[in-house]
């Protein structure tokens, strides 16, 4: 039997992460994060959200804060949504805000390739972890393209220069999804 989904306002969310209000309303009205609940349809509407969005949101404002344009924030966020659904239809009750912030939960990171392709590593304990993506965020940001499918690409170090498993020549920026998620007051 499925639980029934934890809903949260506006208010709540900007609570819970300590950010004001604007900042979130700005994330929704540029369609970074699209409430999974409500949407604001008008003056007065408000927007309702699921755990997922506050994990979407959390994580809009941590690539916000390292300074990555909207348009790029957007299309890492929806990136994220589809690997969550490819992973829900392996594993029915999957969901990235729930799954990850379980105390023995794996190590989901973003990771973000010289500024152009969005990669995401899954590891847990020893084992070398997987890597997924390749996506490029140029085409993401766009056309608005919604990726139809994740591969899994080879999980090892390809020797670059810069180095990391998804082979990076020159920078390279990695977030942690699990951290993220270990973090979010939803409790």
């Amino acid at each position: 039997m499925r639980q029934p989904q934890q809903t949260f306002t506006l208010a709540e969310v900007a609570r819970r992460l300590e950010v004001p209000q604007h900042r979130l309303i700005h994330l929704c009205e540029k369609r970074v994060v699209v409430p999974d609940v409500q949407d604001a349809g008008g003056r007065g509407s408000s927007r309702i959200f699921s755990a997922r969005n506050v994990l979407e949101l959390a994580v809009a404002l941590q690539l916000r804060d390292m300074m990555l344009p909207v348009s790029a924030t957007g299309a890492i966020v929806r990136v994220m949504r589809a690997f969550e659904d490819r992973l829900r239809d392996e594993l029915a009750e999957f969901s990235l805000a729930t799954s990850l912030s379980d105390p023995d939960a794996p190590d989901l990171r973003v990771i973000i390739s010289d500024g152009h392709r969005i990669f995401f590593s899954l590891g847990h304990g020893t084992r070398a972890p997987k890597l997924f993506g390749g996506v490029s965020i140029e085409e993401l940001s766009n056309d608005g393209w919604a990726p139809s499918g994740i591969g899994i690409v080879d999980g090892q170090a390809t020797g670059t220069a810069f180095g990391g498993p998804e082979g990076s020549n020159f920078a390279r920026s990695e977030i942690s999804l699990t951290a993220i998620a270990k973090a979010l007051p939803i409790a």
